[in-house]
């Protein structure tokens, strides 16, 4: 199964519940977790920030083989560059644009944090 979840909010409880929605969609021995993508736009971006409070969490999703994402349009427009983000992440062009191409092209299935 590919699983994609997509994160806009930058609300630290919203982060934390995500990560601990991944991490619990990792260990569930009844599923077969092939791909897990966490796709980040807008606020969501900050879950990805060197200095954020999950930044520890987040890192060791992406040791897990999750493929951490985030929006290119959000960090040119916001306070974020690519250099402030976890090593981890792969910048896309679009946030949005990813996770539809994630569920038409690579059939994953959708879920929003």
């Amino acid at each position: 199964m590919n699983t994609v979840i997509h994160l806009s909010s930058s609300d630290p409880v919203t982060h934390e519940s995500v990560v601990g929605n991944v991490r619990n969609l990792l260990a569930d021995e009844g599923l077969s977790n092939d791909a897990v993508a966490l796709v980040a736009n807008g606020g969501g971006v900050s879950l990805f920030a060197a200095d954020a409070p999950q930044r520890e969490r987040v890192a060791a999703l992406a040791e897990e083989d999750v493929a951490l994402k985030a929006c290119g349009n959000t960090l040119v427009g916001g306070d974020l560059a690519e250099e402030d983000l976890v090593d981890a992440v792969e910048i896309v062009p679009s946030g949005i644009g990813e996770v539809a191409r994630l569920q038409s092209e690579e059939d994953y299935a959708y879920f929003e944090a």
